[in-house]
């Protein structure tokens, strides 16, 4: 743990609440029930007012589109224009505005406190592992541990692989990591998306290809975070299925975090999508369905939870038209997220993700359960059928925003030739309510067998 932010209500009816936080969270303000702050009657806050997120010593806040405006130690972030509706109000995204001990939030009547504390004996400078400048104000107050500055990150965000190499030459390996990268020689880049860039690899002595992906923490990596982060992605070994894409080792290296695992020659579902240029029929995808659900079944009964299920995280192994579908990067968000090593995710990050994530992953963020994957699980199988989102999200909107409070769309409006009782099936998994879905993938894999 890095520190504690303590948010304090210092004006308005909650006055002396106060809400700690020590681990990664979200925090929602507005008029909504399940707001943690709930302010039904105060005509100055809007339905979803502002989301605020926290990774210890870091938070910040992002104002939802709402009527009025977040104020910020007196300044006015967000707040549509007075002829605007909510939804108009919404097509822009608002921008994020970091927080810091003691600061002051103002929504209506309401005024909040930061407060962030951080153990004084960690109180020193970082510097950036690459190019050795001084960045202890970007890497936070607070922060100890090997950080790279923005402007070396952007760099080799691109080919984050060339980082890894460097480091190794090197000689700076992990206590504990198994893996010996330089058995290794990188064939070519297989793809990247928004945790990082996958590599292809080629085993020296044996010639057996597999995947290498690498991604760069944002914020500064000390040494317990590496050590949950290892001890976390450790249990992904225990996931042993067919239909479950096969971990073989992981290690950090200063701010640089590596996973191998087996190679899929079929890349994902997303890829075979894109080659098709449409989506796929039922004939084709309802195999590849029911394979990832029997796959993520089997996480959910060893107590795992996805977080970041969408077509680009189902593989695709052996030739096609006898291909295997393989879920993919399974508690690798989770462990990034728990070890704090993701930087702020919600607020400022993961747009591929949002089309893909229930609400409750905004609201309840900290206790997501298996109920949510299923969620993620019906939004992957709409779009393969489809080719749409189950929301719909236009170019400028603010995603946040549409998560929180678009309805989804059925499924049969979207693709008419889609079977009633498979309809039925992906519906209820994208119910508004947790409690009206499915609750494990393996309630959905019955349901969703049943229709064939």
């Amino acid at each position: 743990m890095s520190g504690t932010i303590t948010l304090t209500v210092l004006e308005g009816t909650s006055q002396g609440k106060a809400f700690v936080f020590d681990a990664h969270d979200t925090f929602l303000f507005g008029r909504m029930d399940d707001c943690h702050i709930c302010l039904p009657h105060d005509q100055l806050v809007s339905r979803n007012h502002f989301l605020m997120e926290v990774n210890p010593p870091h938070a910040c806040i992002r104002d939802l589109g709402s009527r009025n405006g977040t104020y910020v130690n007196g300044q006015k972030y967000g707040g549509r224009q007075k002829h605007e509706t909510p939804e108009e109000g919404a097509r822009r995204q608002y921008p994020q505005v970091g927080l810091h001990d003691g600061d002051q939030v103002k929504v209506g009547a309401t005024t909040l406190g930061v407060q962030v504390k951080v153990d004084k004996a960690i109180l020193q400078a970082v510097l950036c592992q690459k190019c050795g400048k001084d960045v202890t104000g970007e890497a936070g107050q607070g922060q100890q541990g090997d950080f790279m500055c923005a402007s070396c990150r952007q760099q080799l965000e691109s080919g984050p692989v060339d980082a890894l190499l460097d480091l190794l030459q090197q000689g700076q390996v992990s206590h504990g990591a198994q893996l010996h990268l330089p058995d290794y020689q990188v064939q070519k880049k297989l793809g990247e998306g928004g945790m990082g860039a996958v590599y292809l690899v080629k085993n020296k002595q044996d010639g057996r290809l597999a995947a290498l992906k690498v991604m760069l923490s944002k914020v500064a990596v000390n040494v317990d975070a590496k050590r949950e982060f290892l001890r976390e992605i450790e249990n992904t070994r225990t996931l042993q299925h067919k239909y479950i894409v096969k971990f073989l080792d992981s290690g950090v290296e200063k701010s640089v975090i590596y996973f191998l695992v087996e190679y899929c020659q079929g890349g994902s579902v997303y890829d075979l999508m894109q080659r098709r240029g449409r989506y796929l029929t039922l004939k084709e995808a309802m195999p590849m369905m029911l394979q990832a659900l029997e796959g993520l079944a089997f996480a959910h009964q060893q107590g795992f939870v996805h977080r970041d299920l969408k077509p680009q995280n189902i593989l695709l192994s052996g030739v096609e038209g006898q291909q295997v579908a393989k879920i993919a990067d399974l508690g690798l968000a989770k462990s990034f997220i728990t070890a704090g090593l993701s930087g702020m995710t919600v607020t400022g990050g993961a747009v591929g993700s949002y089309p893909f994530m229930p609400r409750e992953q905004l609201t309840n963020f900290k206790y997501i359960k298996p109920v949510s994957d299923v969620w993620a699980m019906g939004a992957t199988c709409y779009n393969i059928l489809t080719g749409a989102y189950p929301r719909s999200y236009q170019p400028g909107q603010d995603p946040v925003k549409i998560v929180l409070n678009d309805q989804v769309i059925p499924i049969q409006q979207r693709n008419a030739q889609i079977p009633k009782n498979v309809a039925a099936v992906i519906d209820r998994s994208l119910a508004q309510d947790p409690k009206d879905r499915y609750q494990t993938a393996g309630e959905m894999l019955k349901a969703l067998a049943a229709c064939c």
